[in-house]
């Protein structure tokens, strides 16, 4: 396997069995340098083994099938999944393996498992390669398997596996001073251990002296949720962070950069469509009759609001509050539609909304769905009125127009916020007689987790349609975030982002799709906008980022080592702390004394001793009378994978108002209710509270029981 020259250079103190990152920009091969770094460390001694950890499914097979694939003649090379059979059994296809590809959430459940064929150790691997490597920070999986092995690296134990990390965009961290981007970096390669730098210069702007005079200080960015690069050195606990510097001229010659440009629109000049949606939501807020409610309709900033005061309205078991403000959020969905893409998927997101089954007999609810029907007409009208159609649209059609000829080989991506803009967007280009025909051939990429609000798509038609588009036969994608990192998509000479507002790893990994030669990388934004700002903002930070890499790459090595074991041993304090005060939590209420109510109704259900976990995850009700309080929904749910011990059943719903509360599991051919936490008010002694995560809560959970709950259930001894 034939390395460039600054692949070579990059993977330099890998091959030499040096924990590092690798930092190279999309397109540039981290892949690939890193398959030839796993051949040579299998290859220089008997019974090693390799594992590759992804951030997300669908990279699995991608890495197995275009990357890894070369190994298979000379060692066993296994991929795992969520759809894998392997996973029941893991430790038997890591025994069986030299290579084995797996998303982290896999190994580190294999890590905790105590069934032995499932748990494995660190130490069963040699080298671990760690894909994407910029999510070692916070709660993400990555950075539960690096403080395991910073715990046991300060302990003393001396036979823990070689780390190598892959990353495009390491970022800031959310740090707007040198100082904060290199302790990021530093703190990061602590977790791996690296030094090196690389990727671009900053790309030359095209933004006229208006776009730069708008552009914001460092100083007036509030912390962001990326890792810095001295965090991303000691998560990682690496020695080097390497990058091409000999030979950046070939990497540059060879991953090309794309020609930025800004396409900004206007305003609406009228729009009476959104404006029909505030007078609605004033009507709403004055039948709430709470003085101070916010008035700024149609932004983040009220859905915060809005969601918080839902919140403490279901805890304080206000039902007339807590529904309207669940309508109130809904209509705000439907004006930041409005905003993005077209009115009448704005109306269509309400027209669902109210199609939903609800509870009649509740007079708020009947406020509400008579005050949608009175004004369902108008909307309608107003939102096929072309007068009114949003500029951001007009500006995209100009951008395919040109980009996209009858007879052109053109390759794009258009990323958008949200799974229902990126569907909104197909939609509406369908339905553009200027767009339509053969030339444009168009397709929706977006995540496989799964979302209330919009279907989304499985692992197999996320890979149909990389395949299509990679293959030619679709050219054009509206995609979500999905797209804009590790997947293998064919090069583009178009990229759009259209009306986002992200962090500057994103910003970096959405450019990096345009790779083609002559590529276009296009923001299209209003014009003034708080999107255009973040993306000029963002400009800076890229070249922050790139200054503090090159400074931790210089640090003189005793000076490095020292920070670094300094943050690991900071890292691993606080975590067990964490842990510890999780651990207590959980302990903190009799589980008799804990009271759960339906969110909506606020009926008293069942009590946190009617509760159990199976497989440590699934909150189940075993008490036998539960049945009396909920209603069962006619036909199974489908789900894309499928489980060693159990099968979805029915979706189910309060009995009184019809509120979901979650579905049941068919465990070994026992059914039981699985309670979603955020469809509750729980009680304690101490407070009534609304969690979104069964994690949080204050009181233990034992464990399912199967011969012990068959036993109390049907009256036999087994």
């Amino acid at each position: 396997m034939e390395l460039r020259g600054y692949q070579r250079e990059a993977v330099g103190p890998a091959l030499r069995g040096r924990n590092s990152i690798v930092w190279l920009p999309t397109g540039a091969g981290k892949t690939r340098a890193a398959v030839h770094v796993c051949r040579q460390h299998l290859e220089s001694r008997p019974g090693r083994r390799v594992a590759v950890l992804v951030n997300k499914v669908h990279l699995v097979e991608q890495h197995a099938t275009k990357e890894f694939h070369v190994l298979q003649k000379d060692f066993r090379v296994t991929a795992i999944s969520g759809d894998s059979s392997h996973k029941t059994f893991f430790a038997y296809a890591v025994k069986k393996s030299d290579v084995v590809i797996c998303t982290a959430q896999i190994l580190q459940n294999a890590l905790a498992s105590q069934e032995e064929d499932m748990h494995v150790e660190l130490t069963d691997f040699s080298l671990l390669v760690i894909d994407e490597c910029h999510h070692t920070h916070k709660e993400a999986v990555y950075n539960k398997i690096m403080l395991n092995y910073l715990q046991r690296k300060l302990s003393g134990q001396q036979d823990l596996p070689q780390v190598l990390g892959l990353t495009a965009s390491p970022g800031t961290g959310g740090a707007t001073t040198f100082e904060g981007a290199v302790e990021h970096i530093l703190q990061a390669l602590g977790g791996l251990v690296a030094r090196g730098g690389g990727g671009h210069p900053q790309t030359r702007r095209s933004a006229s002296e208006h776009h730069a005079a708008c552009r914001p200080g460092l100083q007036g960015l509030r912390a962001g949720s990326g890792v810095s690069p001295s965090q991303i050195c000691a998560n990682l606990d690496t020695e080097k962070i390497m990058s091409a510097q000999e030979e950046l001229q070939q990497l540059q010659s060879h991953v090309p950069q794309p020609r930025k440009q800004y396409d900004l629109c206007q305003e609406r000049a009228q729009d009476p469509f959104g404006e029909r949606l505030k007078m609605m939501m004033r009507r709403i807020q004055r039948y709430m009759e709470m003085p101070g409610l916010p008035q700024d309709f149609g932004t983040q900033v009220y859905e915060q609001r809005i969601v918080e005061l839902e919140k403490r309205a279901a805890e304080t078991f206000c039902r007339k509050t807590r529904v309207c403000a669940l309508h109130l959020r809904k209509y705000n969905d439907a004006l930041l539609i409005n905003d993005t893409v077209r009115m009448i998927d704005a109306f269509q997101c309400l027209q669902q909304f109210y199609a939903a089954e609800r509870d009649t007999k509740d007079p708020t609810e009947q406020f509400l769905s008579a005050t949608f029907e009175e004004n369902r007409t108008s909307l309608q009208a107003l939102a096929g009125d072309r007068r009114y159609e949003n500029p951001r649209l007009g500006k995209l059609e100009e951008i395919l127009r040109e980009h996209f000829q009858p007879l052109g080989a053109s390759r794009g991506i258009v990323f958008t916020t949200t799974r229902q803009s990126a569907h909104s967007l197909l939609s509406w280009l369908q339905d553009t007689a200027a767009l339509r025909g053969q030339h444009i051939r168009a397709a929706v990429l977006t995540g496989a987790g799964y979302s209330n609000q919009t279907r989304h798509m499985t692992q197999n038609e996320q890979q149909d349609v990389i395949k299509l588009f990679r293959e030619g036969a679709l050219n054009l994608l509206f995609s979500t975030s999905v797209a804009e990192e590790g997947l293998d998509i064919a090069q583009c000479n178009i990229v759009v982002r259209y009306g986002l507002m992200t962090n500057e790893i994103a910003m970096m990994q959405a450019r990096g799709r345009a790779r083609a030669e002559n590529s276009v990388y296009s923001v299209l934004a209003k014009a003034n906008s708080r999107e255009v700002s973040r993306e000029l903002l963002n400009e800076d930070l890229v070249e922050l980022m790139e200054r503090a890499i090159r400074a931790v790459q210089a640090m003189p090595e005793q000076e490095y080592r020292l920070k670094i074991r300094e943050l690991q041993r900071v890292a691993v304090a606080s975590w067990l702390m964490k842990e510890a005060r999780i651990s207590e939590r959980r302990q903190l209420h009799d589980p008799d004394a804990v009271y759960l109510y339906c969110v909506n109704c606020n009926m008293a259900v069942c009590r946190g001793s009617d509760l159990r976990t199976v497989e440590g995850m699934h909150h189940v009700n075993v008490n036998p009378n539960f049945g009396l309080y909920y209603r069962v929904s006619a036909g199974k749910l489908q789900f894309q994978r499928t489980f060693k011990d159990w099968e979805p059943g029915c979706r189910i719903v309060c009995r009184e108002c019809s509120q979901d509360w979650g579905m049941e599991m068919i465990y070994r051919h026992v059914k039981l209710p699985i309670l979603c936490i955020k469809n509750f008010v729980v009680e304690t002694p101490a407070e009534k509270r609304k969690y979104k995560k069964w994690s949080a809560v204050t009181f233990p959970v034992k464990e399912f029981d199967y011969v012990e709950y068959c036993s109390s259930t049907y009256g036999q001894s087994f």
